[in-house]
């Protein structure tokens, strides 16, 4: 049913698991518990589609990764320094897409319908359950219980200056802003006659976040609609969580499980593959680290044996009445022969029936002693060039 919004002028629709969407201009709102925004820990330093790849690799590392969707959420700051997602069913926003109708604007999560402003909470219930816009940067749709869990959670850090409420709230989120010492607001009127600052709908980007559009050009549409003069500069970073889950002890345990191997995985691709510089994807470094070693195997299986050469050349030396004095293998020098000859020229003929043999002999050293008969030479054999 479309209800108009007193900040934006579009009519919003809830569109649920039934319900079509009518035909003129309007905003579809899907439950915020199917679309949730998730907080995730990137590199401040990475950008663009690098940091996207990176988020991706996260979720499918938590989540699984097969037929979701996932948007960059920058929130009202710097579109290059997001650090949360929306993330959804590839089925579940197909869905949305063919009920949204002709004249829809975009297809959001429910809480980002709410009205948000800096340092304010906006707060709405109907039907058990609670949708919370926490500022600019984050929000959430759930179950009453588990929306007081969650927002006692957050009252326990840096609240909110303020909390607006739509509606009327549970008895247990008023108590408990009373608690914390939040003054709870019905009316954003009177929010701006306090000196705070007035909640609007669809004023820092939201429309951006259409859930039908294609989630790999998200992050430079925001880019272009958004001009970064709107935007306020970030008070810091936000406490990083799993905010609008049905299970939310469950998704911390795995989150607390997949930090703990992939912490394992780094140690062990540490030690054995990247002894040095950042490690951002270990399965694909060490897939490089594997394949580099593979190729020096490769590579020196299809060297020549010495034994080979040294058979091919002593059967030269011997044919030609040359005596071997001793033979050495060493990795500079590789395969090496002293051999004993009657004088030059003989070492010059067998250099020669060695080269049309196959075996290039490399002379590294001649000498004729005084007390000694004969020319003594030393010879390092290789294979010719084909």
């Amino acid at each position: 049913m479309a209800a108009k919004s007193a900040f934006a002028g579009l009519p919003l629709v809830s569109l649920d698991a039934t319900a079509s969407a009518p035909p003129g201009r309007h905003v579809a709102l899907v439950p915020g518990a199917e679309a949730p925004l998730l907080a995730l820990d990137l590199p401040p330093g990475l950008k663009g589609a690098a940091r996207e790849r990176v988020a991706r690799r996260q979720l499918q590392d938590t989540l699984g990764g097969a037929g979701l969707e996932m948007r960059p959420f920058a929130g009202g700051g710097p579109d290059e320094s997001w650090s949360r997602a929306i993330v959804a069913e590839t089925r579940r926003v197909d869905d949305w897409r063919k009920r949204a109708g002709k004249g829809c604007r975009a297809v959001l999560p429910d809480y980002l319908g709410l009205p948000a402003a800096s340092d304010i909470w906006t707060l709405s219930a109907r039907d058990g359950h609670v949708s919370a816009r926490l500022g600019l940067r984050d929000g959430f749709s759930s179950e009453a219980a588990l929306a007081t869990e969650l927002l006692a959670t957050e009252l326990a850090g840096a609240g909110p200056k303020a909390v607006l409420a739509l509606g009327d709230l549970p008895q247990e989120l008023i108590a408990l802003c009373a608690q914390n010492g939040v003054r709870v607001y019905h009316d954003a009127a009177d929010l701006a006659r306090d000196g705070l600052p007035q909640p609007q709908v669809f004023a820092h980007g939201e429309l951006a976040m259409d859930l039908r559009a294609d989630p790999q050009a998200a992050r430079a549409r925001l880019r272009r609609r958004v001009l970064p003069w709107r935007w306020p500069l970030a008070a810091g970073l936000v406490a990083a969580g799993l905010w609008a889950s049905g299970h939310l002890i469950a998704i911390q345990a795995i989150e607390a499980e997949t930090a703990r191997q992939r912490a394992q995985a780094v140690e062990i691709a540490r030690a054995n593959f990247v002894p040095s510089g950042p490690i951002l994807d270990v399965r694909a470094q060490v897939s490089r680290a594997l394949a580099d070693r593979q190729a020096r195997i490769a590579e020196a299986q299809a060297q020549v044996s010495p034994l080979t050469v040294l058979s091919n050349g002593a059967v030269e030396v011997f044919a030609a009445g040359a005596e071997a004095e001793l033979v050495s293998f060493g990795p500079v020098n590789g395969t090496t022969l002293t051999i004993r000859v009657a004088d030059f020229a003989a070492l010059d003929a067998l250099l020669a029936r060695l080269a049309g043999a196959g075996v290039q002999a490399e002379l590294l050293d001649s000498r004729a002693g005084a007390d000694e008969t004969g020319v003594r030479a030393d010879l390092r054999l290789t294979e010719a060039a084909k």
